[in-house]
C-alpha cells in the first residue's frame, strides 16, 4: 500500500496543472485574437484612406508619342529631307477635369508663355465669354426657357446654343489681348483625347519658357515640357513638290486619309506623309511611337505613368535621284525658260521639263520641272518636277520611233524599207497629209532625222493590211490596232 501513495499523488498533480495550461492557452488565443483586432483597425481606421486609393488606382490606359521621322537621302546619301528639333509644351488632360480647371491652369500658363492667336474663332471666344462671364450669360436665357428645359420641351443643349445666339460683337469686344491669350491655350488644352498629350506650343518655343514652365510644373498639372519636330529641307525647293508633305501636330491625321490611317491603328493626332514620297513610303518613314501606360485613379486622374517599350526613330530612305545633278538640271531649265519667255509668241509657254534615267537599269537619276509665271511685272519661277508625272501632252513626233519600232516588231516594214514622201490623197481628203516638206525617197534613218510624216502613215497603212491609192477609200485591218 505504501508503494501506491506516490502514484495517486503524481496523478492529483496533474489535474492541478490541466487548468493552467487551459488559462495559457486561453490567454494566447485571447492576445492574438487581440493583435488580429487592433491590426485590422489600424489597417481600416488610421490607413484606411492610403488602401483604398490604392485599390482606386486600377484603370491603365496605353499612349503612343511620336518618334522623330525617317530622313530622306539622294543616292550619295546627301540629306534631302531631314528633321529639325523643336521645344514643347504640352497638356495631358484627364478623364475628370473640368473646364473651370483647365482654364486656371490655362491662365497661369498665360503668364508663362505667348502662343499665336490666329486660329481662335468667333466660336472659341463666344464659349470663353459663357465660361468666363456666368452671371451675365445668364441675363441671356429667360426663365421661360429655362423652364422649358425643366419641362423637357427644350434640351440643355438647345439652351446653351440661344446663349450663344445672342452673344453680341460689343461683349465679345471685351475679351482683352490677356484674355485672347487664355483662350488660345485653353483651345489647345481641350482639343485632342483624354491621356493624349496635346501640344500647346511647339514652334518658337524659347529657352525661357521652357525653364519657366519646368519650375513650375507642379503647380500645372497636366503639363509637361518635352520635344517636337518639323521636316527640314536643306537644298530648299529643289524637287519639294515630289517629296511631298507631312501633316501638321494640330492637323493629325488627313481628313482625306482619315478612315485608311485608322484602319492601320493610327491616332487621330498622328502626323503622317500626306502626299508623294512622304505618303508613299510611310510605313518606313514613320517609326514606331514609343508607348507609356498611365495608371489613373478611379476619377480619372494620372497617378503614374510606366514606359511599355521604347520607340524607335523611322527608317531612313535612299533614292536614286544625284540631287547634285538635279540642281544642275534646274539651273538649265530656269536659264532656258527665262531665255525662251523673253521671244516673241511664247505666251503660252509656261513650263519645261527634263527626266535623266539610267538606261542601264532604268533609275531615275533627276525629275527636274519648273513652272514659269510673270507677277508683277517680274517672272517667277517655282518648282513643278510633279509635272513630270502628273502633267501629260500630246506625244507629237516623238511617237514616231515607237512606230518604227512596232513596224519592224511586226515584219510591216524591215531596215531596208523606203517610202515615197509625198502628200497622201486619201477618199474625198483635197488637202492631202503631208510631212513638213516632201522628201521623197526616205528610209527608216532618214524618215526619223526628218521627221517625215508620210514615212509613219504608210508604216500604220503596212500594219493594216491596207494598199494606198490616191483619191480612193482605203480599207484597213482594224485589228491592227489592238497590235
Amino acid at each position: 500500500m505504501r508503494r501506491n501513495k506516490p502514484k495517486k499523488q503524481n496523478h492529483k498533480e496533474k489535474k492541478k496543472s490541466l487548468p493552467i495550461r487551459l488559462n495559457i492557452l486561453f490567454l494566447a488565443a485571447f492576445v492574438i485574437f487581440t493583435w488580429i483586432i487592433v491590426e485590422l483597425g489600424i489597417k481600416q481606421i488610421v490607413q484606411g484612406d492610403d488602401y483604398k486609393n490604392q485599390a482606386n488606382k486600377q484603370e491603365q490606359s496605353e499612349v503612343s508619342s511620336a518618334v522623330p521621322r525617317g530622313k530622306i537621302y539622294d543616292r550619295n546619301f546627301n540629306a534631302i529631307v531631314t528633321n529639325k528639333a523643336l521645344n514643347a509644351i504640352t497638356y495631358t488632360r484627364s478623364k475628370s477635369t473640368t473646364q473651370e480647371q483647365r482654364l486656371k491652369i490655362a491662365k497661369k500658363l498665360s503668364d508663362m508663355i505667348k502662343v499665336d492667336t490666329k486660329k481662335v474663332t468667333e466660336r472659341d471666344k463666344k464659349d470663353y465669354w459663357i465660361l468666363t462671364r456666368p452671371k451675365e450669360a445668364k441675363k441671356l436665357i429667360s426663365s421661360k426657357e429655362r423652364q422649358q428645359v425643366e419641362d423637357k420641351k427644350i434640351s440643355d443643349d438647345d439652351l446653351y446654343q440661344l446663349q450663344l445666339k445672342r452673344i453680341t460683337d460689343k461683349q465679345l469686344n471685351e475679351l482683352t489681348d490677356k484674355d485672347m491669350q487664355i483662350l488660345a491655350i485653353k483651345r489647345q488644352m481641350d482639343s485632342g483625347y483624354a491621356l493624349t498629350p496635346q501640344y500647346i506650343k511647339n514652334e518658337d518655343v524659347s529657352a525661357k519658357e521652357m525653364a519657366v514652365v519646368s519650375e513650375h510644373l507642379d503647380e500645372l498639372p497636366g503639363v509637361d515640357v518635352t520635344s517636337d519636330w518639323e521636316r527640314e529641307y536643306p537644298y530648299k525647293n529643289l524637287l519639294r513638290s515630289v517629296l511631298g508633305s507631312v501633316s501638321s501636330s494640330n492637323e493629325g491625321l488627313p481628313s482625306n486619309l482619315l478612315d485608311h490611317y485608322l484602319s492601320l491603328g493610327y491616332s487621330r493626332n498622328d502626323r503622317v506623309g500626306k502626299s508623294y514620297l512622304e505618303y508613299q513610303y510611310e510605313s518606313l518613314l514613320q517609326g514606331q511611337k514609343a508607348k507609356v501606360e498611365n495608371i489613373t485613379d478611379s476619377n480619372g486622374n494620372v497617378t503614374g505613368t510606366k514606359t511599355v517599350s521604347e520607340g524607335k526613330a523611322g527608317k531612313d530612305l535612299v533614292l536614286t535621284i544625284d540631287i547634285d545633278l538635279q540642281k544642275e538640271v534646274e539651273k538649265i531649265i530656269e536659264k532656258n525658260l527665262k531665255s525662251a519667255k523673253a521671244r516673241p509668241s511664247t505666251q503660252l509657254l509656261d513650263r519645261a521639263f527634263v527626266v535623266m534615267m539610267d538606261p542601264r537599269n532604268g533609275e531615275v537619276l533627276s525629275m527636274a520641272g519648273k513652272q514659269i509665271k510673270q507677277e508683277n511685272g517680274k517672272y517667277k519661277i517655282d518648282d513643278y518636277a510633279l509635272g513630270t508625272m502628273t502633267s501629260s501632252y500630246a506625244m507629237g513626233s516623238a511617237v514616231k520611233g515607237a512606230t518604227v519600232l512596232t513596224g519592224l516588231q511586226t515584219g510591216a516594214i524591215n531596215l531596208n524599207t523606203v517610202f515615197q514622201d509625198e502628200p497622201l490623197y486619201i477618199g474625198q481628203d483635197k488637202n492631202g497629209k503631208k510631212s513638213w516638206t516632201t522628201l521623197g525617197p526616205v528610209n527608216i534613218q532618214r524618215a526619223l532625222e526628218q521627221s517625215s510624216n508620210v514615212f509613219m502613215f504608210k508604216t500604220a497603212i503596212a500594219l493594216g493590211k491596207g494598199e494606198y491609192k490616191p483619191h480612193q477609200a482605203l480599207p484597213i485591218d482594224t485589228t491592227a490596232f489592238d497590235t
